[in-house]
């Protein structure tokens, strides 16, 4: 039988600023809670749980290289050399914070990265970067050595004040100048003026992180891959596993699986609600992954289409096995008793 993992980062965190009463009703996910093994793990971050899935670690002094695997999917191909992320972002500016605000909340039009990005192109190749821009909202550029900085991956700075998260390293002055002007070039732009008479957030400043070059292996343990976001399909491009988009429910994930796979499956996009604190949206979400999701997990487990299930968090592992239904005698809890530690 088939094993799955579900990797679902803002699963429980958001409960903790809810009364109980406010959380929509979950009942198959409070039966999985309650019959699973817990684990609690140490805070990690998005992009080190997920790479961490794949036996990619963090190499000390160094980011993990998001941009070179990301950039697999996004350009189709691999390329030698060192690669950064460099993703347009709104800082949003009042007395006291500077908050990073991700693509998730505004729009940006192929034609306005372009030209944004050709604003800013001649400042990186004086600083010796080369900028693309093979999709909208994920820019890179191209260096010619390895920058001198440890940077922050941009899921964990959305919605907080960068100041705790600005690049660390022994270059971070050089590469805090480098932002500086790019803001000041960003912030006088025409197209960004157009953007707010409009109502549009600007866009203000680049967010660089996950520099390094193409792994060179990573774990091939996953039988197929299913994910909403990019740094999953890269990484299972670079192990030569199969990846699909991420289906509307657990039977989608169930159809195209066979016995004895063991399948991944990352539901990142209700991350944003905890970012931003969208309680609203939580509840939306919750709601649609108890109907879509839990509840056939259980009659999935109930029917022996799984051997086992994980439900993942960046801080909590949830073991569910075929027979764990059957531990009848523990209670069920309110969602907020398994947000420790997150």
């Amino acid at each position: 039988m088939r094993r799955l993992t579900l990797f679902v980062p803002g699963l429980l965190s958001p409960a903790r600023a809810l009364a109980e009463q406010d959380i929509p009703p979950v009942p198959a996910l409070s039966r999985l809670l309650a019959c699973g093994r817990h684990e609690t793990l140490p805070s990690a971050g998005f992009c080190n749980t997920l790479c961490n899935l794949f036996g990619l670690e963090k190499e000390p002094g160094r980011d993990l290289p998001v941009a070179a695997i990301t950039r697999l999917v996004d350009e189709d191909q691999a390329q030698a050399g060192i690669w950064m992320r460099s993703d347009p972002v709104h800082l949003a500016a009042d007395t006291k914070n500077l908050v990073l605000m991700d693509d998730s909340v505004f729009t940006l039009e192929q034609d306005e990265a372009l030209i944004l990005a050709a604003e800013i192109r001649e400042l990186l190749a004086d600083a010796g970067l080369e900028i693309e821009v093979p999709s909208i909202t994920r820019w890179y550029v191209r260096l010619e050595d390895w920058p001198g900085i440890v940077t922050t991956p941009i899921q964990d700075v959305a919605g907080k004040d960068i100041h705790g998260f600005l690049p660390a390293g022994k270059e971070k002055a050089r590469w805090a100048r480098l932002m500086n002007e790019i803001q000041m070039t960003l912030h006088a732009s025409g197209l960004n003026e157009k953007r707010a008479r409009r109502g549009d957030l600007p866009v203000n400043s680049l967010w660089f992180w996950g520099c390094g070059e193409v792994p060179r292996q990573v774990s091939g343990r996953w039988s197929v891959v299913f994910s909403d976001e990019i740094i999953a399909r890269g990484l299972a491009r670079l192990a030569d596993r199969p990846w699909s988009d991420l289906p509307d429910s657990l039977s989608g994930v169930l159809d195209m699986t066979a016995d004895n796979d063991e399948v991944l499956a990352v539901l990142s996009f209700g991350m944003r609600h905890l970012q931003y604190q969208d309680f609203k949206g939580w509840q939306d979400y919750i709601a649609y992954l108890e109907e879509f999701w839990f509840a056939r997990l259980l009659d999935a487990l109930k029917a022996g289409e799984l051997a086992e299930l994980i439900i993942l968090t960046e801080s909590r592992r949830i073991r569910i096995g075929r027979y764990a239904r059957y531990r009848f005698w523990r209670k069920r809890q309110p969602l907020h008793a398994y947000c420790d530690g997150e």
